[in-house]
Parts: C-alpha cells; sequence; structure tokens
C-alpha cells in the first residue's frame, strides 16, 4: 500500500486526464469509475481493475496485481470526477470487444446518437453515442458495463447480426410494451432507439 498526498503527483494527473476526456481515456485503454459499489461489482465480474484509489485502506481483498494508493480527502476531491466523492475511485482496463457475427443470447438495445447516459443480454452502440465507459455513464449503469457486453458497431455490421430489428423512439417504448413482450418470448431481437438530442 502506497500513499500520496500531492495533488500534482503523475497518477493524479493521470486520473484527472481520464475523467474528462474520452480521447484520452480511448488512447490509454482505460477507464475511470467512483464508487465502492461499482468497484465490488467489477471484481466480481472479472474486469481487470488496474489501480485503486481511496482515503482509507479497501478492506476487500483484490489481486496482488492492483496497486492499491492512499490518498487524503483533499486529493481525493481533485480527482473524482463525482460532486461528493464516495472515497474510492478506480482504473480498470476498458474492453474493447470485436463484433460477433452471430450475438449471443436474445435481448439486445441499440443506441445511435445517444449522448446521456436492463434487461438485455447486451448494448450496441452506433454513430456518436456517449462514451459507455465514461465516469458518468459508467456510475449511471450501477455496474452493468461490467456484466453484459458493449459493442461499436456500424449499420453494417448491425445488419449481420441475424437479430429482427425493432426501430422506435424512447417515447415509443411503452406503447411498443406488447410487441416487446411477444419478441421476447418468441425471438431474437434488437431493440433500435435513435437519438435523444442530449436531453
Amino acid at each position: 500500500m502506497e500513499t500520496i498526498t500531492s495533488r500534482q503527483n503523475p497518477l493524479m494527473t493521470h486520473i484527472r486526464k481520464l475523467a474528462g476526456s474520452a480521447a484520452y481515456r480511448r488512447q490509454t485503454g482505460q477507464c475511470l469509475c467512483d464508487s465502492p459499489k461499482l468497484l465490488r461489482e467489477a471484481a466480481q465480474w472479472g474486469a481487470e481493475v488496474q489501480t485503486v484509489v481511496s482515503v482509507e485502506p479497501w478492506p476487500e481483498p483484490l489481486p496482488e496485481k492492483v496497486r492499491q494508493v492512499l490518498v487524503p480527502p483533499e486529493v481525493m476531491a481533485s480527482i473524482s470526477p463525482a460532486k461528493t466523492p464516495q472515497g474510492v475511485l478506480f482504473t480498470c482496463r476498458a474492453p474493447v470487444l470485436p463484433v460477433p457475427e452471430t450475438l449471443p443470447g436474445r435481448r439486445y438495445v441499440v443506441l445511435d446518437g445517444v449522448q446521456d447516459p436492463g434487461n438485455a443480454d447486451g448494448l450496441l452502440l452506433s454513430g456518436g453515442c456517449a462514451d459507455p465507459f465514461g465516469p458518468k455513464t459508467v456510475r449511471a449503469s450501477m455496474g452493468a458495463v461490467f456484466r453484459r457486453p458493449v459493442w461499436s458497431v456500424t449499420p453494417e455490421e448491425l445488419a449481420k447480426t441475424r437479430h429482427e430489428l425493432l426501430a422506435t423512439k424512447p417515447a415509443d417504448l411503452a406503447a411498443m410494451a406488447d410487441v416487446l413482450r411477444k419478441y421476447a418470448r418468441e425471438g431474437k431481437f434488437c431493440t433500435f432507439s435513435g437519438t435523444n438530442g442530449g436531453a
């Protein structure tokens, strides 16, 4: 266990860049997660946790290769993407999954151009969606990004998945409930939801 007290330490600078830049996350292949719950989810589902930074020693077992760092509260406040830090954040390897020719499972959600951050076997992102491994998105997913696969796809790749595409607008989902229940019982499908315009 090491202790860092300087906000200018290279690791602290690295974490701030992960919090603020999707391009930097893509460049490094890492993402930043904030909260004890997310760390437990990541550990449970086999995410490649690399560094844990906390105000108090993390009380649960972690793989030996995980770097564990203690920082004072004021340093945590300077690096946490949350307005109210929960005392623990961590970096992990962001999975990059090649799009399979055939999707395992039956139910998928396809998002197109969604800028803001269930019951699906996976998530497919097409065209200009928000970074699925940005700190706010990971937090909003409640750890689902560690439990379900996330793919970035082109329309051509999506067409090859051999799943029925059900195109909807977010406002139409309630009206389509009966149709979705029918497909959930009978077949493989992707629910395709378009941009929310940043709302």
